[in-house]
């Protein structure tokens, strides 16, 4: 079979291609920034109101287990938050360096 310089040229233009996204894809790979950590926080809070309604709605508990419960609930989100406020790094401070500077 006789190729022409044109598919010949093309099989270059390829193989050059594939060489430099295969070269691309080491280097992002390789690159250091693929080491994310994420964290994500839902606030399930309104969930778990919605269903003490609904099983208030439902009569599935009396008025009174209701406000018991939503009690219990309103006193682990405070303490939740609590624990968290404790946890949170000291604000930092910041120095005003408006002092006069000696000249020499």
């Amino acid at each position: 079979m006789d190729r022409s310089n044109n598919d010949l040229s093309l099989d270059k233009v390829n193989s050059v291609e594939l060489f430099e996204k295969a070269s691309n894809q080491s280097f992002i790979r390789e690159s250091g920034n693929s080491d994310v950590d994420i964290r994500i926080e839902l606030d399930t809070t309104p969930i778990a109101y919605a269903m003490l309604c609904s099983m208030l709605a439902t009569n599935q508990m009396s008025h009174r287990e209701f406000q018991f419960a939503v009690r219990k609930l309103e006193d682990l989100i405070n303490k939740k938050n609590q624990i968290k406020d404790g946890n949170d790094m000291p604000k930092p401070v910041l120095f005003n360096d408006n002092k006069p500077r000696r000249r020499f």
